[in-house]
């Protein structure tokens, strides 16, 4: 492609269209549901596998018959389009099957997260007033508490040993748990819609297609509705991106991250399956056995979090293992600091992979990943049908090349709005230049190469009032950035302490590698900050943890070491 004039706004000139061909740059909207687009994608590979699961192939083909018997057992408990059905599963097969199927019959599937306290379980399936509700035997009963309000909720159970081969199945219906709650098992289930006949439905690329929940790191977890054009458009960058990104027909990928999350559904399920990957599936999403599971499969691309890859990294087999098969190893979450990222590259590296580590960013209003590193750039580069613009946080004027401001963007994988949320979704949408943009409450900056780079949380600075008594803005992550670029630090975390006529006193949570050189490392730490920070972004105390709380979709919890701090008195 060739080189344009930069007019100063990336924006107008979106610079990051030189990594993509022509091709990648005109290619069509998908239309259709999500069912309608992966189907579309596999026509010509019906007998290839789909899924992996324990070591289960399950081919194209299967994997249509099974969602088609999902789909009749469905009807037979009065789904139909428009209804939501709640889906509280962790990665198995079945829980592919119950997507596309509750997809293919126009419904929407509520995606619930097993770690979310029951009380969170209840309120999400009563506020979508879901009509089904189909768990894992295992976490069955964080389901119940609904029924109990709402009797004439249905609701399924599965166990992991379903689609398990032997004897492996065997084991697993061992450990199944004992329900004392009424519920149906999935061969009941399935056994109702044996003589059933599909409805003709065809859903739309603007139909509400999924709600999944945002992390709640800085606020309450809110329901996000997502369309099918939402879904399908995050397949397809990564379909228009494979050349950047060394994906191909054929290969084997190895997601560890649930379908609950935003990140594992799209990324880890629905990208995969439209590409023609094999997707290996694991309930198991332990960092400790990752190295396990990636020796086992062998896959050619796999994606974790970062403490998955911290583990990886701390394996003794791992450390005497050649991983050359691996053509990308990706990670999403929180981000982490650059010397940790330049370590983990250079295990990789030194373990026979071609590459380093690929990060991603993006968030649940953008159905996962909004932009990506990729093998053949040295940055992170938007996808192809995606735009950003950065304004100045005060004046709301587009900043240009190298200014620091809060990150907007404008996709096609942008949301329709949080779910019976209108003021929280006005909040955040806004229209310029006659597209929907999305303020993301992130700050960073584009460069004239079309990397976008992050520096900080919005939402998460406060205020210092300094010694001439004028106020002062504090950026944690920058805070945390110098903090992390100790030796010694193994993860930090920064939150404000409210405190009167000083604003907020700057609080540091750090876990140090060894809890015995803590006294010594808080000393140089104290000093580090004073060389490297503005006064008003000294923190005021240095709290060591033995590790950092987190929220149900793994990321750090701001709100609990907010809470923290306000317990502790100041002095």
């Amino acid at each position: 492609m060739e080189e344009k004039k930069l007019t100063g706004y990336p924006s107008i000139d979106k610079p990051w269209l030189k990594y993509y061909s022509e091709e990648a740059i005109n290619a069509l909207l998908p239309e259709g549901s999500m069912y309608d687009y992966m189907t579309a994608c596999n026509a010509g590979r019906m007998d290839e596998p789909a899924l992996n699961y324990f070591g289960r192939k399950i081919t194209h083909r299967q994997l249509q018959t099974e969602i088609d018997c999902c789909a009749r057992a469905l009807t037979a408990c009065d789904v139909k389009a428009g209804d939501v059905v709640s889906l509280c599963l962790l990665a198995i097969p079945e829980a592919v099957y119950l997507l596309y199927a509750v997809n293919k019959l126009g419904a929407v599937a509520n995606l619930l997260s097993p770690i979310c306290t029951d009380e969170t379980i209840k309120e999400q399936i009563l506020s979508t007033d879901s009509k089904l509700v189909i768990a894992n035997d295992v976490i069955a009963g964080k389901v119940s508490e609904a029924k109990a309000v709402k009797p004439d909720i249905q609701i399924v159970t599965v166990s992991l040993a379903q689609s398990a081969p032997m004897p492996l199945a065997l084991f697993l219906r061992m450990k199944d748990p004992k329900l004392s709650a009424p519920h149906t098992n999935w061969n009941q289930f399935i056994s109702r819609g044996k003589n059933r006949v599909l409805p003709e439905v065809h859903p739309t690329c603007e139909d509400i297609a999924v709600i999944e929940y945002t992390g709640g790191t800085t606020g309450e977890p809110k329901g996000v509705l997502l369309s099918n054009l939402a879904g399908n458009v995050s397949a397809q960058n990564y379909q228009l991106a494979g050349s950047i990104m060394d994906f191909a027909e054929g290969q084997k990928f190895l997601d560890i991250i649930p379908p609950f999350l935003a990140y594992g559904l799209y990324f880890g399920i629905h990208m995969p399956l439209c590409i023609g990957f094999c997707d290996i599936l694991s309930p198991d999403t332990a960092y400790e056995s990752f190295p396990k599971l990636l020796m086992k499969f062998k896959p050619q691309h796999f994606s974790g979090g970062a403490l998955h890859i911290d583990y990886l990294m701390k394996d003794a087999k791992i450390a005497r293992s050649d991983l050359s098969f691996v053509l990308t190893a990706s990670y999403g979450g929180d981000m982490t600091n650059s010397g940790w990222e330049a370590d983990a590259s250079a295990f990789l590296m030194s373990h026979g992979m071609k590459y380093g580590l690929l990060k991603g960013y993006g968030l649940t209003e953008m159905a996962g990943a909004f932009c990506a590193s990729a093998h053949r750039t040295s940055g992170m580069v938007p996808f192809v049908r995606n735009n950003v613009m950065i304004l100045d946080v005060d004046t709301q004027k587009e900043l240009t090349y190298g200014q620091e401001g809060e990150i907007c963007v404008s996709s096609p994988t942008m949301m329709k709005g949080y779910d019976q949320n209108e003021a929280a979704t006005n909040e955040i949408i806004f229209e310029k230049n006659g597209q929907r943009w999305m303020h993301t409450g992130d700050l960073g900056h584009v460069t004239e190469e079309g990397f976008l780079v992050i520096s900080g949380r919005l939402k998460r600075i406060f205020w210092a009032i300094g010694a001439n008594k004028i106020s002062y803005r504090v950026y944690p992550m920058a805070i945390e950035k110098v903090i992390s670029s100790h030796a010694a630090v193994k993860q930090c975390a920064v939150v404000g302490k409210a405190d009167g006529e000083r604003g907020y006193l700057v609080v540091a949570y750090v876990v140090p590698h060894r809890s015995d050189e803590w006294p010594q490392v808080q000393e140089e730490l104290a000093e580090l900050c004073s060389k490297e920070l503005p006064e008003t972004s000294w923190p005021y105390v240095y709290h060591p943890m033995h590790k950092l709380p987190t929220t149900p979709a793994g990321k750090v919890d701001f709100r609990a070491l907010e809470r923290m701090a306000a317990d502790k008195s100041t002095k």
